[in-house]
């Protein structure tokens, strides 16, 4: 029986003009090319194959030695996009592998670019493999033995984005989560960032996109000066609530009313109950 997806040690049966002929229980002939062959066989001899499909959807072999496997979870480069199917990845084989777009952002803006790493799994689905992103769940029963502290800075890529914040694989394939309220800006499925450890949960992590209070002071009160330059006013002040600040500017309370109280202080702008306006 042939595992597809999977290693398999197989025998070689015969030679062709494209490679060697290797036979499944079936009586199948999968073509294992020379140029995905590491040395020359003899006929009669056992090699180890991985078997993959080509773009014709046959079981094809290969010596070279796969990056992920049906039994394995890896982090994969994104190789080439396309709006009408999704991403395809690099598994070390002729042919990548898709991770469809119902995995993917409705958003397109938000899908991976190429060069960015997305953490999977490879699945057999009918004649094909494909790409599936790991849930927080299947990451924590990877039971990956790293230790983060607190305010340790790791490199991580983002695996899925919704409204209430980033879940990420480390690079060392750890669980790692950012509540909204501590990003910046936006993001894109598969882009590599540094975020911040702010807690230990056991098996998985919580972690900041923000930067340090004293290097975010000035680029929050540049946010706040760059919305009253364009609009003239606002009617926010520092009065006003976590919601209302944060669906204009996506930044916390907090960091609102330092860069305000900043800003305020500079002579820049001045303010009645209900709104704040330049000087």
């Amino acid at each position: 029986m042939i595992n597809y997806g999977k290693i398999n040690l197989l025998q070689i049966t015969r030679k062709s003009d494209l490679g060697y002929m290797l036979k499944n229980d079936g009586g199948e002939d999968i073509l294992l090319h020379y140029k995905e062959s590491l040395k020359e066989h003899a006929v009669s001899e056992w090699v180890n194959v991985f078997i993959y499909f080509d773009k014709k959807r046959r079981p094809t072999a290969t010596e070279k030695k796969p990056f992920i496997t049906l039994d394995d979870k890896a982090l994969l480069e994104v190789k080439d996009i396309n709006p009408l199917v999704g991403v395809f990845l690099d598994i070390n084989t002729p042919k990548d592998v898709l991770l469809s777009k119902d995995d993917l952002p409705i958003n397109q803006k938000m899908w991976p670019q190429i060069g960015d790493k997305i953490l999977g799994k490879l699945k057999l689905k009918n004649d094909s493999l494909i790409i599936k992103k790991l849930t927080k769940n299947e990451i924590v029963e990877l039971n990956k033995n790293i230790n983060y502290e607190e305010g340790e800075k790791i490199k991580a890529y983002i695996l899925n984005i919704n409204e209430k914040g980033i879940l990420l694989s480390s690079i060392d394939l750890m669980a790692i989560f950012i509540p909204t309220i501590e990003t910046r800006g936006t993001y894109r499925i598969g882009e590599e960032v540094i975020v911040t450890i702010t807690k230990n949960m056991n098996s998985w992590y919580y972690a900041s996109l923000i930067e340090q209070k004293e290097l975010m002071i000035d680029s929050d009160k540049e946010l706040i000066l760059n919305y009253l330059k364009i609009h003239k006013y606002m009617t926010l002040t520092s009065k006003s609530s976590a919601e209302e600040i944060f669906k204009c500017f996506k930044i916390s309370r907090k960091a609102f009313k330092r860069a305000y109280g900043g800003l305020y202080k500079d002579k820049l702008i001045t303010f009645d109950e209900n709104k704040t306006w330049l000087l």
